[in-house]
């Protein structure tokens, strides 16, 4: 009876080791699986955060470049050919198209 009671209490002592064992591994593979997700979570965030900021960026950038134009635009009515030949500017010359001749075969009928 004596060392039945023996064998039963080494039995729960390796159980008691192994149930230890296993919780420690339970507990940290839980932190470093908890540690992971807050890595995805803030990446996320800040993912998130700096669109955001290219978006207001982009909107900014996107209203200046239409001032830009609207100057722009204004100032070209202002241009005449009197202004242009004031700033030095002269008359383009006329174009002159040039066409291909045609070959002339050496050979052609011998």
């Amino acid at each position: 009876m004596i060392r039945q009671i023996k064998n039963n209490i080494q039995q729960f002592s390796q159980y008691g080791m192994l149930l230890r064992r296993t919780t420690t591994y339970c507990f940290v593979g839980a932190l470093v699986f908890f540690g992971c997700y807050m890595y995805v979570v803030g990446a996320i965030t800040f993912s998130v955060v700096e669109r955001k900021g290219l978006e207001e960026s982009n909107k900014s950038l996107l209203s200046d470049i239409g001032m830009q134009e609207l100057r722009y635009l204004a100032q070209e009515k202002q241009l005449t050919k009197a202004m242009a030949y004031s700033s030095g500017l002269v008359d383009a010359p006329s174009l002159v198209f040039t066409s291909q001749k045609r070959a002339v075969a050496w050979n052609a009928g011998r």
